[in-house]
């Protein structure tokens, strides 16, 4: 892990509102990698008791917009475009983690990957996705006061 790569992703992931909301962990990143974790709460189960799929969507998400967010010059961030996620086994085990990496990093989109696995490394989830390179500005006009 590169402690300055940590810090700089770090500062943002822990200034979010609703990632800590969640109290999902930033566990460790590197230039391209990231790898997140989540403990399993009854509040994110669905009617059959798995882990609800927006809330495995959301960490596939997080982990990729964030290894994508690594490898960007000071003054740029990611907004995702898309992903297609292939949700494999029911998530209901205690703890997850999501490692999400970068396969191909443009001056304007990267395409990243990510997976969700379970305490002895069984991939539960897989996403494909593109992340959009904007500002940091990007929204500023459109954030207005929620109440």
């Amino acid at each position: 892990m590169q402690e300055n790569i940590y810090k700089k992703l770090s500062d943002v992931f822990y200034n979010q509102d609703f990632l800590n909301f969640i109290d999902c962990k930033l566990e460790d990143a590197d230039v391209g990698r990231v790898v997140i974790s989540l403990e399993n709460k009854k509040e994110f189960s669905q009617a059959l008791g798995f882990m609800h799929g927006g809330m495995v969507a959301t960490m596939l998400d997080t982990a990729s917009g964030f290894a994508a967010f690594s490898v960007l010059e000071e003054g740029k961030h990611v907004v995702t475009s898309d992903l297609k996620i292939n949700y494999l086994r029911p998530v209901v085990c205690k703890k997850i983690k999501c490692i999400g990496e970068v396969l191909k990093a443009g001056k304007s989109l990267i395409v990243v990957e990510a997976n969700v696995l379970d305490e002895e490394n069984k991939i539960l989830a897989k996403m494909l996705g593109t992340m959009v390179v904007v500002p940091n500005s990007y929204g500023d006009d459109n954030k207005g006061d929620i109440k």
